[in-house]
C-alpha cells in the first residue's frame, strides 16, 4: 500500500523524492538546507553503490510506506554488504534517515498541493502534532497561527522545523476564517536568530544563523525549494526579465577548491565536424556519436545524453564540436555541481558543468551543461569558448571530480 497523505496516495511526494540526484557526502553539513530539494544524501555515504542501495530502501519508505522496523532490516543488510562504518547508534541513525526523508518529502508534496489551491484557500494555519512526546516550546507557541500563504515567515518556518518534528500546515478559505470569527490573518511571529556551530565532529564544520526554535538545516521551506512558489503572471514576467534572478547557494569556486587557475589544453581526440545548418542535421550528427541515448558517468555522476533533447538546445553553429562529446563526458578535466535558487519563486535547480580544454589552434574550452531530471543529470547544451573569464565563472559550486586528483 503506498504512503498516503489523508485518503489519497501521495504521488507528488514520491515524484519530488525521485527527482533528487545521489550525491556522496563526508558529513551532514556538506549539503545544507535548500540543497536537499535536489540532492539525496546520507551523511558519510561516499561510495556510489552504497548510496544507490540506501536510496532504493528510502524510496520504499516514501513510495510504499514500509515501516521503520522493515527499513532497519534493509539498512542492516546494506551495511553488512558494503562494510559501511557509519557514525552514531544504529537505532538513532536509522530513525533520522527514515523520518527526515519521509516527512520532508511529504511536506514538499503537500506544499505543491497547497500552491494549486492558493487562490481559493489563501490562508495557512500552523499545526503542532501532539504525537511528539517532547515538543519544543516554540512549536507549541506557533500552533494555531494563521498567516497568508505568501507571508515570508513560511520561507523559514514551514515544517518540518527540526529533527523529529511532525508539525504540519493546513489551508483555510475565507469561509473557514469566518467560521473561526476572524477577519484577517494573525501577525507573523517575530523571528529571533541565533548563531550555532554545527558538524564539529565532521570534516566540514560551519557556523550558521538559524531562527530560534528551528534546528540547523531546517530553516527553509522544502516545498518552495522543490517546486517554487506560484507568483502572479506579471510578477513572474518581471523576474524573467532579470538576468540575475538565480543566486548561487554554494558560491565557492576553483580557487577555494585549490584548483589551478589555468586549465590545460588536451589534443583533439577526434577531428572537428563540418558545421551543419539545421536542427535535423544536428540530431543526425548526435545520433552518430551517442545513438538515441547514452549514459555517461563523468566523475561518477550519472549523466544521460538524449540526442533529441540535446539537439533541441544545441545551436547548429556549435555542431563542429559534436565529435568531442564522447571524450568530454568520459574524460573530463573537472565536474562541478552548482545549486542555484530563484530569488522570486525560491525554487532550487541543480546544474552540472563538465569542463575540458582542447587545443584547436588558439585554444578552446568545451563546456557541457546539464540539469537534474528524475534522478539523473540530463545534458542540456554544449558551449565552446575561448574566453578565460567566462570559463572561470563556470568553475563554481561543489567540485565532484578533478582529472589530476
Amino acid at each position: 500500500m503506498p504512503v498516503k497523505y489523508g485518503s489519497m496516495p501521495f504521488n507528488k511526494a514520491v515524484d519530488l523524492f525521485r527527482d533528487k540526484l545521489n550525491i556522496p557526502t563526508s558529513g551532514w553539513t556538506d549539503i545544507y538546507e535548500q540543497q536537499h530539494a535536489r540532492a539525496f544524501v546520507v551523511a558519510g555515504a561516499m561510495k556510489a553503490d552504497l548510496l544507490s542501495y540506501l536510496r532504493s530502501s528510502v524510496d520504499k519508505v516514501v513510495a510504499d510506506g514500509i515501516s521503520l522496523d522493515e527499513f532497519r532490516k534493509q539498512f542492516d543488510g546494506i551495511v553488512e554488504k558494503h562494510g559501511w562504518g557509519y557514525n552514531g547508534g544504529r537505532n538513532w541513525r536509522t530513525r533520522v534517515i527514515y523520518e527526515t526523508n519521509l516527512y520532508q518529502s511529504h511536506q514538499a508534496g503537500r506544499y505543491a498541493q497547497m500552491q494549486q489551491v492558493k487562490r481559493t484557500r489563501p490562508y495557512w494555519r500552523y499545526r503542532h502534532n501532539d504525537a511528539v512526546e517532547h515538543p519544543r516550546p516554540e512549536h507549541l507557541a506557533w500552533h494555531g497561527k494563521i498567516l497568508r500563504a505568501d507571508e515570508p515567515w513560511w520561507n523559514t518556518h514551514y515544517p518540518t522545523n527540526g529533527w523529529g518534528c511532525k508539525c504540519f500546515v493546513e489551508t483555510l478559505s475565507e469561509r473557514d476564517m469566518q467560521r473561526l470569527g476572524k477577519t484577517g490573518p494573525d501577525q507573523a511571529p517575530a523571528i529571533e536568530y541565533e548563531q550555532k556551530t554545527i558538524g564539529v565532529n565532521s570534516p566540514n564544520p560551519r557556523t550558521v544563523s538559524v531562527p530560534k526554535g528551528v534546528d540547523p538545516g531546517f530553516a527553509y521551506n522544502p516545498g518552495r525549494a522543490a517546486v517554487g512558489e506560484q507568483l502572479a503572471d506579471n510578477v513572474m514576467a518581471d523576474w524573467n526579465k532579470t538576468r540575475s534572478a538565480w543566486k548561487s547557494l554554494n558560491p565557492a569556486g576553483w580557487a577555494e577548491a585549490g584548483r589551478p587557475e589555468q586549465i590545460p589544453m588536451s589534443p583533439l581526440p577526434a577531428k572537428l565536424a563540418t558545421k551543419v545548418k539545421t536542427k535535423a542535421e544536428v540530431l543526425t550528427a548526435l545520433n552518430q556519436v551517442v545513438g538515441d541515448q547514452k549514459l555517461f558517468k563523468p566523475g561518477n555522476v550519472p549523466l544521460l545524453v538524449d540526442a533529441k533533447a540535446l539537439a533541441d538546445h544545441l545551436d547548429p553553429s556549435r555542431s563542429e564540436y559534436i565529435p568531442l562529446l564522447n571524450d568530454l563526458l568520459t574524460n573530463p578535466y573537472e565536474v562541478w555541481l552548482s545549486f542555484q535558487q530563484h530569488e522570486g519563486t525560491g525554487k532550487v535547480a541543480l546544474r552540472a558543468r563538465i569542463i575540458k580544454g582542447y587545443d584547436v589552434g588558439k585554444g578552446r574550452y568545451l563546456l557541457a551543461v546539464a540539469n537534474t531530471r528524475k534522478g539523473y543529470l540530463e545534458s542540456w547544451t554544449v558551449l565552446p569558448t575561448s574566453d578565460k573569464r567566462y570559463i572561470q565563472r563556470q568553475r563554481q559550486g561543489r567540485l565532484m571530480y578533478a582529472e589530476d586528483e
